[in-house]
């Protein structure tokens, strides 16, 4: 089935003005499951409830608050929120800047979009999509989508546009806090090594088709032994992987797994220090995702 449009926008910088289409780049398929009434396996309903009333209530009774303060709320209505929504006007996706990609951590990525040219602006959408390419730059801007003003990245991929939502700077939580064995060190020899298997397990090109979601796919495999009737057995976990006591012992036995002798390189480290071995092979940087990670989640009936 061919992609349908979610929306539309017109690229913007200077004077310039490219109408565009929006098409979703992603979409999940996580496994989601309905929750059901064991005993006779109706699918329930979930009730709006008032503890204060002690009675369920209807939507329509319903108001939406904003908290200032613990168990403090102001009231907005529909029409208030909607007055306060960004105005889309002719759903400008306003470039302000020019950046290169490496500047922007793929931790700000949120939803991917492919952009696709109107017939009237080919032109125009080739030379700018081919200009980026030639410069290795991506393009910073805004974008009002559903009422909310986004900041937005639009850069090459595959010979045309994508645009990804981007979260704002505040809304990335700070990393300071988190311990990052900043004081830790690590021996020449151990460098070496790792250096080695990095350089080992080091493809040019990352091919992405070969992960699969193997949670989602017991699932499945499971609820069709269920429908033919048989028993579902059940898995056995792999071991957890335990603490790493000896760093270098571990690294060797990594090395040793993938055919690749260690000894040589720690003997040569132990002898004289060397300069680290550089990894051949390595890729070049990967392009980012709509976010988000696969999610296991339980979705009840309205």
């Amino acid at each position: 089935m061919a992609s349908r449009p979610v929306g539309n926008g017109n690229i913007s910088f200077g004077l310039v003005s490219i109408p565009v289409r929006l098409f979703p780049a992603t979409r999940s398929k996580s496994v989601s499951f309905n929750l059901l009434h064991a005993k006779d396996l109706s699918r329930i309903q979930q009730k709006i409830y008032c503890p204060v009333d002690d009675a369920l209530i209807d939507r329509s009774e319903l108001v939406r608050g904003y908290q200032v303060a613990k168990d403090r709320y102001v009231t907005f209505s529909d029409e208030e929120l909607e007055s306060l929504e960004a105005r889309g006007g002719d759903h400008s996706i306003e470039i302000t800047e020019f950046v290169p990609l490496a500047q922007i951590d793929p931790l700000y990525f949120e939803t991917a979009y492919y952009l696709g040219a109107e017939q009237a602006s080919a032109k125009a959408y080739r030379l700018l999509t081919d200009a980026m390419t030639k410069t290795g730059r991506v393009a910073i801007g805004r974008f009002t989508l559903r009422g909310k003003e986004h900041v937005v990245v639009l850069r090459p991929y595959e010979k045309g546009l994508m645009m990804h939502t981007i979260y704002y700077a505040d809304e990335v939580r700070p990393v300071a806090e988190i311990d990052r064995a900043a004081n830790e060190s690590a021996k020449e020899s151990e460098m070496a090594l790792a250096e080695r298997l990095i350089g080992e397990l080091t493809t040019k090109k990352v091919d992405l088709s070969k992960y699969h979601d193997t949670f989602r796919e017991k699932v499945e495999a499971a609820a069709q032994r269920k429908i033919a009737g048989q028993e579902v057995t059940e898995v056995h976990e792999e071991p957890r992987r335990g603490q790493v006591i000896d760093l270098m012992a571990a690294l060797k036995a990594s090395l040793e797994k993938r055919g690749a002798g260690a000894a040589p390189r720690e003997e040569a480290a132990q002898e004289a220090p060397a300069a680290p071995a550089k990894a051949t092979g390595t890729g070049g940087r990967g392009h980012p995702r709509a976010r988000s990670g696969a999610r296991r989640r339980t979705a009840s009936g309205k």
